[in-house]
């Protein structure tokens, strides 16, 4: 249990780093940033196998880059959710998935929990 809020904590950390970085993400605080993480995973986790076997015949065409768009999407799904939080389009969320998915991979490799 410890190690699932010390992820949320970190994914959060992610996400206000994501925002310093990609214009077109702002985030009023530290706190909006950890709801953003509860709500984004909750969503990735009810939807994202859902939504990527619905749309296979284009993940398959794309060669699987369209499962990015679908992440995006629920990026930016998740900005409506959360009050503290802006998302200015869908190129903003593909950027802010995308550097929010590659510095939770760093997080991920280097400290290792649970």
């Amino acid at each position: 249990m410890i190690a699932l809020v010390v992820r949320f904590l970190l994914y959060a950390l992610s996400f206000m780093l994501a925002a310093k970085i990609v214009p077109g993400i702002t985030v009023r605080d530290y706190g909006s940033a950890v709801k953003f993480a509860i709500v984004f995973a909750l969503l990735d986790a009810l939807l994202f196998k859902l939504l990527a076997l619905l749309s296979l015949p284009l993940v398959v065409l794309s060669l699987g880059l369209f499962l990015l768009v679908i992440r995006a999407g629920l990026f930016l799904a998740a900005d409506h959710f959360v009050s503290g939080v802006r998302i200015d389009g869908f190129v903003a969320a593909l950027i802010g998935s995308l550097v929010t998915g590659g510095l939770n991979w760093l997080i991920n490799r280097f400290v290792h929990i649970g």
